[in-house]
């Protein structure tokens, strides 16, 4: 008997609610503005922007450290044929980007404090890459780092 009064009551309250107009209008609202709206924004065009295609080789993200950092990744054609390593120096001095493709001999990039690098690196083949970065002056490092293959 109770389940019978708690089934009718919840039926007459759903009742209830779908017949009230903005409800109906609420649902078509949220559907439109699915519809049109992007999922994607940007807010500051000064961050490196990655788009859903890019291959992430190292994830946007901020390093903080007396110690020198050190990634290594592999790029691969199948994946693009260009690859690009941001770093934003946000330290008080220069940090020093050691980068090794493959076999060849490691470049040193400077990248003064406040500023910020963008590498490019074609893609010819299966490659290794190395990504060293440290200070000449032993201040703590505190940059912004990120890498992609598109």
């Amino acid at each position: 008997m109770i389940f019978n009064v708690n089934l009718g009551a919840g039926l007459a309250l759903s009742i209830l609610l779908s017949a009230h107009p903005a409800s109906a209008i609420e649902l078509e609202d949220r559907v439109q503005d699915a519809l049109t709206t992007s999922p994607i924004t940007v807010e500051n065009t000064e961050d490196p922007i990655v788009t859903p295609m890019d291959i992430q080789l190292i994830r946007p993200f901020n390093y903080s450290s007396y110690n020198a950092y050190e990634k290594s990744f592999t790029l691969d054609p199948d994946n693009g044929e260009t690859s690009n390593l941001w770093i934003n120096n946000t330290s008080t001095d220069t940090v020093y980007a050691k980068i090794t493709v493959g076999s060849l001999s490691p470049i040193d990039i400077p990248i003064k404090r406040g500023t910020q690098k963008t590498t490019r690196i074609g893609v010819i083949g299966t490659t290794n890459v190395k990504v060293y970065i440290y200070s000449s002056t032993g201040h703590k490092m505190d940059m912004n780092i990120s890498a992609r293959q598109f």
